[in-house]
């Protein structure tokens, strides 16, 4: 793909984001937690937690949702007891709830040589950590556990989810930090970090994923299989979507510095175009085809705008 090369043609105009832009060095925007910070992250799946919060648990109790009946056994509590059963059926049956309760969420940070590429606007990689930042910040707000995964294939680094308000430092810390490495397989990183994902909750990737979508749908499959809630923010560059190049260039790899390519974009344009829409056609089938979302970003776009969107979905789709 296109952001495993650097272009050194100075034929593309630079195109801006439709709204404005954080400073590079500041990685929660509060222009765009403005826009979404009365809005909430609710997860589609059920999830381990303890504390109260506002989303459905494994653990059984007494309020809210109801789950199931079972027979009344010496000991239960007689005000459990569902007395409108019994009339029907002469038994003691006792009434199950589904206990609503905190989330643990887990923000994944893509850091191959891809993810270095911003030519008309930041890079992909400033972009994911800036979105990844807001809702790290928007979980804690809402009560919500949230860790964070730095995918590196040299220096990976695991912040593991906790819910008190000072946590956002240390999450801030880690994508801060976040360097982008030479080369890496974002699948085999994402299935070494799945031992530490203990609990249930929400798995949230930012990258561009490119590699070995074989491999990415593997891991994902896994994290799946493992209860979590999963969601796949595809960030892309304008370049690499609409490749418009109009003059001879030159393209450097951003993995493999041995790389090296001299060529006339518009000779290749539609087959480019038509590689890619079938790579974006191939993975969005892949996320939703294991019950997780995705999501397009583009760092030419607004920040709020597009997770604003996301969070506004989820929620309709709760109700």
């Amino acid at each position: 793909m296109l952001s495993l090369f650097k272009s050194k043609s100075k034929s593309v105009p630079p195109s801006r984001a439709n709204g404005k832009a954080a400073p590079s060095g500041e990685i929660v925007d509060p222009r765009v937690m403005d826009q979404i910070g009365h809005l909430e992250l609710l997860s589609r799946t059920v999830v381990d937690g303890l504390l109260a919060g506002k989303h459905r648990s494994t653990t059984k109790g007494g309020c809210c949702e109801f789950a199931s009946h079972r027979q009344y056994a010496p000991g239960d509590e007689i005000r459990q007891i569902d007395w409108q059963v019994y009339a029907r059926n002469d038994r003691y049956f006792i009434r199950q709830f589904e206990e609503e309760t905190n989330l643990h969420g887990i923000v994944a940070v893509d850091t191959s040589g891809s993810m270095k590429f911003g030519m008309s606007t930041v890079s992909k990689l400033h972009y994911a950590c800036q979105g990844a930042a807001c809702l790290s910040r928007l979980l804690l707000h809402q009560r919500d556990a949230v860790g964070a995964v730095i995918l590196n294939e040299n220096k990976p680094l695991f912040v593991p989810p906790k819910q008190h308000a000072a946590h956002l430092q240390a999450i801030l810390a880690a994508l801060q930090s976040a360097q982008p490495s030479d080369g890496g397989d974002v699948g085999m990183q994402i299935r070494a970090a799945i031992p530490r994902l203990r609990r249930r909750g929400m798995f949230v990737l930012f990258s561009d994923c490119f590699g070995d979508l074989d491999e990415l749908g593997k891991a994902l499959r896994i994290v799946r299989a493992k209860g979590h809630d999963v969601v796949v923010m595809h960030v892309l560059a304008p370049e690499e979507i609409h490749f418009d190049f109009r003059r001879w260039s030159s393209f450097q790899s951003l993995e493999l510095a041995s790389q090296k390519m001299n060529l006339d974009p518009a000779s290749i344009r539609e087959e480019y175009l038509k590689r890619f829409r079938s790579f974006l056609e191939n993975l969005e089938e892949l996320v939703t085809g294991l019950g997780g979302d995705y999501i397009r970003m583009t760092t030419n776009h607004d920040l709020a705008d597009t997770l604003g969107w996301f969070l506004r979905s989820r929620i309709a789709r709760s109700k």
